[in-house]
């Protein structure tokens, strides 16, 4: 290969490095900060998803504390054990919790006496004995409302509660609470929306009215609901998720949702199914329990999640809410801004490399005819001056300092050689 080659590629090569470098630095900035901004935006509508997971214990809290008071106004419940286990006082709270478990939209609504022994349920008449309190199966939330109770605080209390077994089979909601898994296996507990608050009668603690929503499953939105009684993964997706309109203050991506987890398993998502897919997505997947931010695939698709810890009423982690968006909708400028990148370092890239190139390729030429008139000198070929063909004569001013170099210094140096040489013969002759 020819010098001139040689140098051309070399200068390609130099020109068109940097060009490729800078391209994969700009890329690689703005993905990164791009990747931090959706992070922040996940992790904020996670906050929002527990926000309004607050809000509906509260809203819990506030509809079983009037229920409580209308227990204890009507003398439905007594403080002496004949006077509650009386027929008639019996059929008002047999009529009164079904009632109040359509319109609070309760999974379950029961009433216990001082010491957390059941003494009517929404949805049978209780077993003989059945009771909260039981030493290997005790409400946490019934637990908390008696024990204040008998300090005279008469406090109530909520929080998220895992029910299985027996309860959860006597609450009719074994079945209804199962979610499968897609290696088969299924959870068998439910994530329970718990509250509790003691009824007063006649100015004693008389009873403890709980009642619970579960989480596991429910997704739908029934036509009119309140925020009470909507499932609480579709009242996050209505508040975060609600349209496309660009001036709505809500998110825009229609295929987000929520989603909740007990324990490393999503037991309920109002994430809309992908494709052909009849039902909800991320239902039943596994999750990491130790990573508030993962990506899960599902129904052939990539989804974001961001979550938050659901606490039970001693402090730990029970379970997580979140949401999840499709990772395609949170690409936002990268796709456009990866081709603009490619089309705009492609040009540059055959620019540099073809101003690389012309650059050495010259350069090596020059040098060639150099060496040429070396060659002839040697030879004794005299005749034809030494002159840098890439050089107009004379120059001055900014062409000078531009086209003048090494190269063109060593031309006149061996331009004045072959002066020397040809005034040095002439001399020789003349003798």
């Amino acid at each position: 290969m020819r010098l001139s080659q040689k140098l051309g590629a070399l200068c390609a090569v130099a020109a068109a490095a940097p060009i490729v470098a800078v391209s994969v630095l700009v890329h690689y900035q703005v993905s990164s900060s791009w990747r931090d901004q959706v992070d922040q935006r996940l992790q904020s509508d996670a906050r929002a998803a527990e926000a309004i997971y607050e809000r509906r214990l509260s809203e819990l809290v506030s509809a079983v504390q009037r229920l409580a008071e209308e227990v204890g106004e009507k003398a439905v419940v007594s403080s002496t054990r004949t006077e509650r286990e009386g027929s008639s006082a019996l059929a008002r709270l047999q009529d009164m919790l079904p009632r109040a478990q359509n319109e609070m939209g309760l999974d379950f609504v029961l009433i216990t006496d001082p010491s957390g022994r059941v003494i009517a349920r929404n949805n049978d008449k209780p077993a003989a004995g059945e009771t909260v309190m039981g030493p290997n199966d005790k409400n946490p939330i019934a637990e908390r409302v008696i024990g204040e109770s008998s300090q005279r605080r008469n406090s109530p209390a909520a929080a998220c509660v895992v029910e299985s077994g027996d309860r959860l089979t006597r609450m009719g909601l074994d079945l209804v609470a199962q979610v499968k898994r897609p290696d088969g296996t299924s959870v068998d507990g439910a994530l329970m929306l718990e509250a509790g608050a003691p009824v007063i009668a006649g100015g004693k603690f008389v009873g403890v009215v709980l009642a619970g929503q579960m989480l596991n499953n429910l997704f739908k939105m029934r036509p009119g609901a309140s925020h009470l009684q909507a499932p609480l993964v579709a009242d996050i997706r209505q508040s975060l998720f609600r349209d496309s309109d660009p001036n709505s203050n809500s998110n825009s991506i229609e295929d987000g949702g929520a989603v909740i987890a007990l324990g490393d398993t999503i037991i309920s998502s109002s994430v809309p199914p992908s494709g052909s897919a009849s039902e909800v997505a991320l239902r039943g997947l596994r999750r990491d329990p130790a990573s508030s931010l993962e990506i899960l695939q599902d129904q052939g698709r990539a989804y974001s999640l961001a979550w938050r810890p659901i606490r039970s009423l001693e402090g730990g982690a029970i379970g997580a809410v979140g949401i999840a968006v499709p990772t395609e909708d949170l690409a936002g400028p990268i796709p456009p801004l990866d081709t603009a990148l490619l089309v705009t370092g492609l040009i540059a890239l055959v620019l540099a490399g073809a101003a690389g190139f012309v650059f050495g390729r010259a350069l090596g030429t020059r040098l060639s005819w150099l060496a040429d008139a070396a060659n002839r000198m040697s030879l004794g070929e005299l005749t034809t001056p030494v002159v840098d063909p890439t050089v107009p004569q004379p120059t001055r001013g900014l062409l000078n300092f531009l086209v003048r170099d090494e190269v063109t210094r060593l031309a006149d140096q061996l331009e004045q050689l072959r002066d020397s040489f040809r005034g040095a013969i002439e001399r020789m002759r003349k003798r």
